[in-house]
């Protein structure tokens, strides 16, 4: 056991000087592997010692020491088990959001866990030019912009257009994070509602207007008719009826069924013929038909009922991924059904090889802090 904790203890350290060197000294929580690697000597030389002294050490003293290095083992297998799981996307074929969580932005630069996600980000994006983007992550102390502004720049350097992203600028947490973007998507929701509304209560507007008009058309239409038939002679005998049969004839008389095609091409004539212009304020319906006049449609078709605008029901179930670090996906997916969302997916990115290890043991206590505060 003591020649593991001495092996344990040099891993440690070596590992603490490769990320000091690759990514500098400041790396999130490299300290972590220089308290291992003292930890790890001080139980080497403690478990040297008690070989050699057993007989001077109590007994609880080493029970306490296997009992706690069991416990942290097992702790450290669990949720090495979580985020390994939790790296496996599970996006469907389509997402009304995908929410891109952010990291740190540099003076000149963007770190290298943040790329990753953006180039996934710029894939996924133009896969599913119909979803939208949501770039999450505010402005920390030593950071020159806010990580969603920065995220929105690169995304659109490399061709993803502006009406496919949003920004939330504000969180500084994952679970700020997820829970602004909740209420980001929620108000863009809100806003989708009222256009439709909008448009729902023109189209209203525009079929009633058609109505208006149609009907005063097909009111003249009868009343010429009617003033027709008047003129025809008519007469109780045989000869008379057969001189208004021929009037009828000669007039080229159209049976009742066909009187609505016939109004129809009366109006497209009249319409194209000017009689719009000459008397615009007869109708605000006139608006209507002269623009489907000009676009070559059938009046007819228009006398149709609209199908209107597709309505987003209020309870219509929205399909919202997180696009973050493969590492990183089982806390947040967590965070943000903590949040309130019902139907998240994950989508993962990759992460650097090199500080894999580090970030997979620095995402395991962010879950532990998060499970003790109650964020997931």
């Amino acid at each position: 056991m003591a020649v593991i904790f001495g092996v344990m203890s040099v891993v440690c350290l070596v590992y603490f000087g490769i990320i000091s060197v690759y990514s500098g000294v400041k790396t999130s929580a490299a300290w972590v592997w220089l308290v291992l690697a003292i930890v790890f000597f001080l139980l080497f030389r403690g478990s040297h010692y008690y070989h050699q002294h057993k007989n001077k050490v109590p007994l609880w003293v080493p029970v306490s020491v296997v009992t706690l290095c069991t416990a942290g083992a097992v702790i450290f297998v669990i949720l090495q088990i979580l985020i390994f799981g939790g790296m496996i996307g599970t996006a469907p074929e389509h997402l009304d959001y995908l929410i891109v969580l952010g990291a740190k932005v540099r003076e000149d630069d963007i770190s290298a866990s943040l790329k990753h996600r953006l180039d996934k980000a710029i894939r996924f994006a133009q896969e599913h030019p119909e979803t939208k983007l949501i770039l999450s992550g505010g402005q920390g102390k030593d950071e020159p912009t806010t990580e969603a502004q920065a995220m929105a720049e690169y995304l659109q350097y490399n061709g993803i257009a502006p009406e496919q992203i949003l920004l939330e600028g504000q969180s500084t947490s994952t679970r700020e994070n997820m829970a602004f973007s909740k209420a980001l998507i929620e108000e863009q929701r809100q806003e989708e509602k009222e256009s439709v509304r909008r448009k729902q209560v023109d189209e209203n507007r525009r079929r009633m207007e058609l109505s208006m008009f149609l009907l005063q058309l097909e009111k003249e239409a009868a009343e010429k008719e009617k003033a027709a038939d008047n003129d025809l002679p008519f007469s109780g005998f045989a000869g008379g009826q057969g001189e208004r049969e021929q009037a009828m004839i000669e007039k080229d008389y159209r049976p009742p069924k066909t009187r609505r095609s016939e109004l129809t091409e009366k109006s497209r004539e009249f319409l194209a013929q000017g009689g719009l212009n000459r008397q615009r304020s007869y109708d605000p319906g006139y608006a209507i038909v002269e623009g489907a006049v000009g676009q070559g449609q059938n009046l007819e078709a228009l006398m149709q009922v609209y199908p209107g605008v597709k309505e987003l029901l209020p309870d219509k179930p929205l399909q919202i991924g997180v696009l973050t670090s493969n590492f990183h996906l089982f806390r947040a997916m967590k965070i943000g059904e903590k949040c309130g969302f019902e139907h998240l997916y994950g989508v993962a990115s990759s992460s650097d090889p090199i500080l894999f290890v580090h970030l997979c043991v620095r995402e395991g206590m962010a879950i532990l802090k998060d499970k003790f505060l109650g964020n997931m």
